[in-house]
């Protein structure tokens, strides 16, 4: 016979009971979980939002900077830049070429002393009295000026002659002569010139002086007349790999003839810098035009950072009346209308321009779409403005009282820190969150207490049928005892 003891112990109920009960009483929490994520969903939603919007405005802060020159850049073009290439072309309003003919590049000029015998006292002979061995010479390079020294005597460390074994004052070498030379040179004109001591052969050395800036005034430049001992001995002797004359660059700009003391010239026409490379027979053409590329390619990236902040905000605002399906920030009518706005506003034309002239976005071919969508309508009519008109195309977007200028203080008023309406949103969401967080704990504690309460209902309902069962029997043993069956 099976007792109702056997029926609980087989079939065990209290646990799935308390289970049961347990998720029957855990809803309230399911639910503040449901809109906790609701609130985490909004949150990356506006935060997808402000990043467009960031992309949006950073665009328009950048076509707005100046030194961007985001509508008035030039293009520059050289038809051989291995003869002469353009650096930089400011302040040239129309598309105009010059033709180049380059006669002479600029080169440094390079001062060769005679190759002599390096180990002989030659230069040294003929100046051997130790009180007339000192002579010197005054060098200009550029604007420096220097006297070269040279004493052809060994002296010691007190100035006096050191004299060999017959009693004749040691004679300085030719090689040691050039070296002083050499030494002195670099030292008193450091970046302007360059002497060394070259050994031409095992025997004989070479000195060798070089202006390190290219050019007539920086020529090398010896002045003879006071040139004493030795050196007036040198000086003459010194030969020039280019002819003074000819240290300059020599071109001609559309048959003007120009002469300079360096390659890279930024004077002859006005806003235009190009560096001379090679000289050549076939003269080279310079194109200066506005750089309608560039400044069509700010335009139109314009156009994607507002087109992508206008799909953002409808993809998370839209409303499908036929499915009741809506995007997660449908609720935040001013997020929802912000691209609206910024629409209604690109259509204000700008005061104070005059008659003619372009005071709004239609006005230079770009218009939008029923969507919202910003397009180029008339690409011809763009391109022509940014050809010939870049200064009203640059006036649209950079006075603070244009369109463009009002759309970026409306789209900043979302996202500024502190006083934007997206944080804002974000600051109440968090609020929000962190009430749902203090009820989800308090939801975690309860079920905690209810959970235990339960098991602690069914663990006394337990022990009551095993009382039960032992009541029982004991009746069925008495029973049996007594011969009833």
């Amino acid at each position: 016979m099976t007792s109702v003891g056997n029926i609980f112990q087989q079939t065990n109920p209290y646990e799935k009971f308390v289970q049961q009960l347990v998720e029957l009483e855990s809803r309230t929490i399911n639910e503040l979980k449901q809109t906790k994520s609701g609130h985490l969903d909004r949150k990356l939603a506006l935060g997808q939002v402000s990043s467009a919007i960031s992309g949006f405005t950073t665009k328009i802060f950048e076509l707005q900077n100046p030194d961007n020159k985001a509508f008035q850049s030039t293009r520059f073009t050289s038809s051989n830049p291995d003869v002469v290439s353009v650096q930089a072309a400011e302040g040239i309003d129309q598309n105009t070429s010059y033709n180049t003919m380059v006669n002479r590049l600029a080169t440094n000029d390079i001062a060769l002393t005679e190759k002599i015998a390096r180990e002989s006292t030659s230069l040294a002979e003929s100046h051997s009295d130790p009180e007339t061995s000192e002579g010197s010479v005054t060098l200009t390079i550029g604007d420096l000026t220097a006297d070269i020294t040279i004493d052809t005597v060994v002296r010691d460390g007190e100035g006096n002659p050191v004299l060999d074994e017959h009693d004749n004052p040691v004679l300085k070498s030719n090689e040691e002569i050039y070296n002083e030379i050499a030494a002195q040179i670099n030292a008193e004109f450091g970046e302007a010139a360059r002497a060394t001591v070259f050994h031409v052969t095992s025997d004989e050395i070479q000195l060798s002086i070089q202006s390190l800036q290219t050019g007539t005034e920086q020529r090398i430049q010896f002045d003879s007349e006071s040139a004493s001992g030795v050196l007036a001995d040198i000086v003459p002797q010194i030969t020039h790999v280019v002819p003074q004359e000819e240290l300059d660059a020599s071109f001609t700009i559309d048959g003007v003839a120009f002469s300079r003391s360096g390659n890279v010239v930024d004077d002859a026409v006005q806003g235009l810098t190009f560096e001379l490379h090679r000289t050549s027979d076939i003269a080279t053409q310079l194109t200066i035009g506005m750089d309608v590329e560039k400044a069509r390619s700010n335009i139109d990236e314009f156009i994607e950072t507002y087109n992508r902040m206008n799909e953002t905000i409808r993809g998370h605002t839209y409303l499908n009346s036929d499915t009741g399906m809506r995007g997660t920030l449908q609720s935040m009518r001013s997020i929802r209308n912000l691209t609206m706005t910024l629409r209604q506003t690109a259509l204000v034309g700008l005061e104070n321009v005059e008659e003619g002239q372009v005071s709004r976005l239609s006005d230079i071919g770009i218009d939008f779409e029923k969507d919202g969508k910003m397009v180029v309508r008339d690409s011809d009519l763009l391109n022509q403005m940014l050809e010939q008109r870049s200064d009203e195309v640059n006036n649209l977007f950079y006075d603070q009282n244009s369109s463009v200028s009002q759309m970026l203080d409306q789209a900043r008023s979302f996202t500024r820190a502190g006083t934007g309406m997206i944080p804002a949103f974000n600051k109440s969401i968090d609020d929000q969150i962190r009430m749902v967080d203090r009820r989800i704990t308090a939801q975690e504690r309860h079920l905690e207490r209810y959970e235990q309460q339960q098991r602690e209902m069914f663990a006394r309902l337990d022990l009551a049928i095993t009382e039960g069962q032992d009541q029982f029997n004991r009746v069925l043993m008495f029973q049996q005892s007594m011969g009833m069956f």
